[in-house]
C-alpha cells in the first residue's frame, strides 16, 4: 500500500510525468534528458531522484554515464506506471513535442553511428577491436555450441557477416539483418563463396526484424548491444524470434571503464555484466545457461560470451 502510494505521489507532477514518458521509449541519461526537456540539469537530477526513490525507475552508471529507465522488475508498480502513460492524451502538445527533440536527439546519435559504421565498412572491418584475441573468441563460441546444431540462425546486426560465416557448418539456414547498406556489401562479399549459399543477408531494423516469430533455433547478436540505446529491446525481438528451447549466443565486452570507447568507437554502453544479461534475458522468457569471459590486453576491456535459452513463449505476442 505504502509504495503504492509513494509511487502515485511520485507520478502527480507533470515534468515527472514528461520523464516518465520519454523512458517509455527506452534509457536516457540526464544530459540528454535536459536537452529533450528544456530544464536544468539539478531539476531534472531531482526529479530522477524522486522517481527513483518512489521505486519507479532504475539508475545505472557507467563510467563517467548514468542511464535511468523504467524499473520492470516490480510489477505492482511497472503495471502503475503502464497505465498512468495510457492514459496521458496522444494529442498533448507538450508530450508531442517532447517525442520530436527525443527523435531529434536519437538522430543525431544515429547519424554518428551510422558515420562510424560506413567508415569502417570500407575501412577493413576494424571496428576499434582489432587487438582482439579474435581465435580465442571464435575457438569459445564454437565451444561453447559443441555438439549443438540448428536448423535457422539469424544473426542480428550481422555487420559483415563474420558470425554467419563462422557457423556456418552448424546450421542448416542463416540470415542476418543489418540497416548499413555499406556493411551488408561487405557481408554479401564475404559471403558469395559456394559453400556458403545457405547463408543471406537482408536490410532491417535491428527491432522490428523481418522475420516471423518463433522461425530461429539460435539468435545471435555479436558485439552489438554496447552500440544501442536500450539493449533490452534488442533481447525483447531475439525472443520474440526464437522457437521455445532455442538458444540466444551474445558476443560482446564484458563491463568496462574506457571512456574514450565512446567518442573513438561511437559506443554507448561500457559492456555489460552477467547480470545486466541474467536481468535482461529474464524479462523476455529466457534464462542464461552459460557465461564465459576471455582476457585481451592489458589495457582493454574483456570480452564475454553469454548462451541463453529461451523457456517460455508469453513474450511472442
Amino acid at each position: 500500500m505504502e509504495r503504492v502510494s509513494s509511487a502515485l505521489k511520485a507520478m502527480g507532477h507533470g515534468e515527472r510525468l514528461r520523464i516518465l514518458a520519454l523512458l517509455s521509449h527506452g534509457e536516457l541519461t540526464v544530459s540528454e534528458l535536459v536537452k529533450i526537456l528544456g530544464l536544468s540539469q539539478p531539476r531534472v537530477t531531482q526529479y530522477i531522484k524522486s522517481l527513483e526513490d518512489a521505486g519507479i525507475i532504475d539508475r545505472v552508471k557507467e563510467g563517467s554515464w548514468v542511464f535511468s529507465r523504467l524499473n520492470r522488475k516490480d510489477p505492482v508498480i511497472f503495471n502503475l506506471v503502464s497505465a498512468t502513460l495510457k492514459s496521458l492524451p496522444s494529442d498533448d502538445v507538450v508530450l508531442l513535442s517532447d517525442r520530436r527533440r527525443l527523435d531529434e536527439v536519437r538522430a543525431e546519435r544515429a547519424k554518428t553511428a551510422d558515420a562510424f559504421f560506413d567508415f569502417v565498412a570500407n575501412d577493413g572491418n576494424q571496428l576499434g577491436d582489432e587487438y582482439l584475441p579474435r581465435q580465442d573468441i571464435d575457438a569459445s563460441i564454437i565451444g561453447i555450441l559443441d555438439g549443438m546444431r540448428f536448423d535457422f540462425m539469424i544473426d542480428m546486426g550481422t555487420g559483415t557477416g563474420r558470425m554467419l560465416k563462422l557457423l556456418s557448418k552448424k546450421v542448416e539456414r542463416g540470415a542476418g539483418v543489418d540497416n548499413n547498406s555499406e556493411m551488408l556489401k561487405v557481408a554479401r562479399h564475404r559471403l558469395s563463396e559456394s559453400d556458403l549459399s545457405h547463408l543471406t543477408v537482408r536490410h532491417g531494423d535491428l527491432f522490428t526484424t523481418p522475420f516471423a516469430a518463433n522461425t530461429a533455433d539460435l539468435v545471435t547478436i555479436h558485439q552489438v548491444l554496447h552500440y544501442l540505446d536500450d539493449p533490452s529491446d534488442a533481447l525483447r525481438e531475439a525472443s520474440r524470434l526464437l522457437q521455445t528451447g532455442g538458444h540466444l549466443l551474445i558476443v560482446d565486452f564484458a563491463s568496462h571503464s574506457y571512456e574514450e570507447f565512446r567518442d573513438k568507437f561511437a559506443h554507448r554502453r561500457l559492456g555489460f555484466t552477467d547480470r545486466d544479461i541474467v536481468e535482461w534475458v529474464g524479462e523476455n522468457g529466457m534464462n542464461l545457461q552459460k557465461s564465459h569471459r576471455i582476457s585481451t590486453e592489458r589495457g582493454k576491456p574483456d570480452v564475454s560470451i553469454w548462451l541463453c535459452h529461451k523457456f517460455q513463449d508469453e513474450f511472442n505476442g
